[in-house]
């Protein structure tokens, strides 16, 4: 409530204003009567023609239009911001906010103008003076008239809030010195002169969602810009013609993909935007929304691109990257036609001469003359494998629980099924009788008759393998009975990080697994293909392992062929089956 005496002030700055003429300057005013905001615009409203009976009330943080015909309902009472080009300008007095429309006081508009304006509050009728003649408005009507006869129409109703009109920003084009835009989202309103920027950004938000990221740009209205996307460093940087950038509007995302948005101050009239990634991202898709101006850009984060090369006949290396919601995945795969007789494969005790020992795998590899081989079993500290071992017929190492395992046939057949051990020795089930020559244990299971089938419990695996995200190595056969031996990086945010023991399973089915087990994994994992370490070991450097599984050619080495470019659909190779194929 207005107090007595400081009525008696306002009324004196009234009676000053009246006598200057209908238009008063309301921020001269407040800051000679050192009043606040509302005060300001009562003061200017009767110097319009208002009277001012009694004390202002309280303007209420939602207003609502006289109930009367052609009402435009309610508005909200806030702050607004002014920009003239590149100048901010104080807006010492509330807006309201209709829609995605911006409403001034009246008299602000005239004054920013410079052109006359008169109200009366008692048929709640407005006129302006304008070079070309007159015009005239009636609050809570969205039509309104000029001394033309020319009828036009606001998006939003003119507004009273205790009894102070309030006009659609829209006015301040009215003499052609402005053109005038605005963000409902920031509550800017843009007055642009000849020579000013065309836009403004206004500000940035954000969502993250499991397939994307979309961040968007607050703008007064459209322009022209150039999109831009890199690799290394992983950026897409937007540059935007004729912009200005209201304020500090830097964003921390913090998503797994997407780090940062940068807004850097314009140069050359060019303001340019930076969207900073983790990783590399497919492109990204960028797009306008209008009403208001809004710049999107959704970045996505789900991918699958594969790259494959045959590194000798019968066996192909592939390469896949993946985006998942949790982030990147690098999978390195062998897949190796067994039928073929230039190709064979079987497991590696680390120690020489056949005893158990520790090694890494390259070492392993290049000491048995091999062309490719992933890690086996797990293992004691001392390197005694903790699973079923057979090379060529003979038993190294014993099954374990009646765990997973993986056999090979003479004849180039994969078998993989749970492997136990009778009293008297032998397997069960009995798989010399089945023509197994090689095997290697591990588990849990992961794949049965082409779908995902975990076993940790059945096979009393504790947490450390049956539960988390982590690197991990594992082997199956296709539904063509081609072997595949996959390694997965992990523990590595921004490169790869590692699957659960489920998402393996899925991985396994999306390569043509029908049937797959697990091995040992975490700092273990290691896939070296003609004497390369094709995975990147959690370690930083390779483990040493027990055991190794091998692959082999009678062929003389050669370099290999390809790659292929990523997203490629090669045919199939000679021979081969499309059946389970990895790339589709």
């Amino acid at each position: 409530m207005i107090t007595a005496h400081r009525k008696t002030r306002i009324e004196t700055c009234v009676m000053e204003g009246m006598r200057k003429g209908t238009t008063i300057a309301a921020r001269s005013v407040l800051r000679r009567s050192g009043l606040g905001a509302l005060a300001a615009i009562a003061i200017a409203a009767v110097a319009c023609g208002a009277v001012l009976a009694q004390a202002v009330p309280a303007v209420p943080t939602t207003i609502a239009a006289p109930a009367q015909a052609g009402q435009a309902g309610e508005g909200i009472l806030g702050e607004a911001g002014i920009l003239v080009g590149s100048m901010e300008l104080p807006l010492p007095i509330p807006a309201v906010f209709k829609g995605q429309c911006i409403l001034l006081p009246a008299t602000f508009v005239s004054e920013t103008l410079k052109i006359p304006m008169r109200y009366d509050p008692a048929s709640q009728r407005l006129t302006y003076s304008i070079p070309t003649g007159a015009l005239e408005i009636l609050m809570h009507q969205r039509k309104w008239r000029l001394s033309s006869g020319e009828v036009r129409e606001f998006p939003e109703s003119p507004t009273v809030a205790a009894g102070i009109p309030f006009v659609p920003a829209e006015l301040l084009g009215l003499t052609g010195e402005y053109t005038v835009s605005w963000d409902p989202q920031s509550k800017l309103v843009y007055l642009r002169g000849p020579g000013d920027p065309k836009a403004v950004i206004t500000g940035v938000r954000f969502n993250t969602y499991p397939d994307k990221v979309r961040v968007v740009f607050d703008f007064t209205s459209e322009t022209p810009c150039q999109v831009t996307q890199m690799k290394n460093p992983a950026r897409v940087v937007v540059s935007f013609d004729s912009t200005y950038v209201w304020g500090t509007i830097d964003r921390v995302i913090g998503d797994i993909a997407v780090n940062q948005v940068r807004v850097a101050p314009p140069e050359g009239g060019r303001a340019r935007a930076v969207l900073d990634f983790n990783y590399a991202l497919p492109d990204v898709k960028t797009f306008w929304l209008k009403d208001p101006a809004r710049f999107v850009v959704d970045v996505p984060k789900l991918y699958d691109t594969r790259a494959a090369l045959t590194v000798t006949r019968g066996v192909r290396y592939i390469v896949v990257s993946k985006g998942t919601p949790s982030g990147p995945l690098t999978v390195d795969v062998l897949e190796v036609d067994l039928k073929d007789p230039v190709v064979s494969v079987r497991p590696v005790l680390a120690g020489r001469g056949g005893m158990p020992g520790l090694a890494r795998v390259s070492e392993v590899v290049a000491r048995e003359g091999a062309i490719a081989g992933v890690n086996g079993v797990f293992h004691a500290a001392d390197g005694t494998p903790l699973g079923l071992v057979v090379i060529d017929g003979q038993m190294k190492a014993p099954p374990l629980l009646n765990r997973t395992a993986l056999g090979i046939t003479s004849d180039g057949t994969v078998l993989v099924d749970n492997v136990s051990m009778d009293e008297k020795g032998n397997l069960t089930p009995d798989w010399r009788t089945l023509g197994v020559v090689h095997a290697i244990g591990g588990g849990p299971r992961l794949v049965k008759d082409g779908r995902a089938h975990i076993t940790s419990g059945e096979e009393s695996f504790k947490a450390d393998v049956a539960v988390g995200r982590a690197p991990r190595t594992a082997a199956g056969v296709t539904h063509d009975g081609k072997l595949l031996l996959v390694a997965v990086t992990g523990r590595q945010a921004y490169h790869s990080i590692g699957v659960t023991l489920e998402e393996l399973a899925n991985l396994m089915v999306e390569l043509g697994a029908r049937d797959a087990m697990n091995l040992d994994g975490g700092g273990s994992s290691t896939m070296v293909v003609r004497d390369y370490v094709m995975n990147t070991p959690s370690d930083g450097r390779e483990r040493k392992v027990a055991d190794a599984i091998l692959v082999f050619s009678d062929i003389p080495q050669i370099a290999p062929v390809g790659p292929m470019p990523p997203n490629s659909k090669p045919g199939p190779e000679p021979g081969s089956s499309q059946e389970g194929g990895l790339l589709p």
